[in-house]
């Protein structure tokens, strides 16, 4: 299981767009709007239909969002039952590296009810 904590800012303007949309994805709780463009984030690893979808890839997959700002991880917890990340064992250390799509999955979208 993966549990991450973060920042999510956006324009004021934005919030009525993009509260709504994170309320909708599984594993992720809005901790925190004081309604000035910064959002606290919980998010979790989520089922789907029996498909685990990494806490990762979904704060990924926000940063995304044509009206996000910025992403900023600020807690972060992998326990030993975590969702592999996809490429095995990484032997080179920059082998993180690389586009938040590539995180996201390929659509860049996050995960939604019922995909």
């Amino acid at each position: 299981m993966s549990i991450l904590g973060a920042v999510v800012r956006v324009r004021p303007e934005h919030l009525a767009t993009v509260v709504p949309r994170l309320s909708m994805l599984p594993g992720a709780d809005l901790a925190l709007n004081p309604g000035d463009g910064r959002l606290v984030l919980v998010i979790e690893d989520a089922q789907i239909d029996g498909v685990i979808h990494g806490a990762a890839a979904t704060l990924a997959s926000i940063a995304l969002w044509p009206e996000v700002l910025n992403t900023s991880l600020v807690y972060e917890y992998s326990g030993p039952d975590a969702p592999p990340t996809g490429g095995g064992a990484v032997e080179d250390y920059r082998a993180w590296r690389g586009s938040l799509k590539d995180w996201a999955g390929s659509s860049g979208d996050a995960p939604t009810p019922g995909s």
